[in-house]
């Protein structure tokens, strides 16, 4: 399987997905790669009446869904959803990715420092952030696919977290 967009949010299957990010994955499949959703059956029912009809959805443990992307399993282009820093150092530490992940939503929570509007980190969001760009890794933050790209390191700059 190909992934075509590598997301991280949050909010995993929302409007702005279903609009316009997987017409821009040109995707047939969406794997919400999520240990908590996958013990969770009323948020896989959620995730489940969010997405089309016409996409096949996959909700699976990050290991799961890492040796799902690995396997011959299937062909055509994939969405990977993933909620944060952490889960996407995984992929990349498994050779899963070399491209630029985008970044659609970190909500605020205690104890995150706000980097944008839709962008706040724990200090171990940073040092994950800082692995994945080790890892020649670019990040991206994006709310939908005509906005401007905004890179992930920088931001963390100009916030003074790095």
């Amino acid at each position: 399987m190909k992934v075509s967009v590598f997301r991280i949010d949050d909010r995993l299957i929302h409007g702005q997905v279903i609009t316009a990010w997987i017409a821009y994955a040109d995707a047939k499949t969406i794997v919400v790669a999520d240990d908590k959703a996958v013990k969770d059956e009323f948020q896989q029912s959620l995730l489940r009446m969010a997405t089309p009809d016409s996409i096949n959805l996959k909700i699976f443990s990050v290991d799961d869904a890492i040796s799902y992307l690995d396997s011959e399993e299937n062909d055509g282009k994939v969405l990977l959803l993933v909620r944060g820093p952490e889960q996407a150092l995984k992929f990349i530490r498994a050779g899963l990715t070399d491209q630029v992940i985008n970044v659609g939503n970190m909500n605020m929570k205690k104890g995150k420092t706000k980097v944008l509007g839709n962008m706040w980190v724990f200090p171990e969001d940073v040092e994950n952030i800082k692995s994945i760009y080790d890892q020649g890794v670019k990040m991206e933050v994006r709310a939908v696919p005509n906005e401007r790209s905004q890179d992930v390191m920088e931001l963390l700059k100009k916030s003074k977290l790095i």
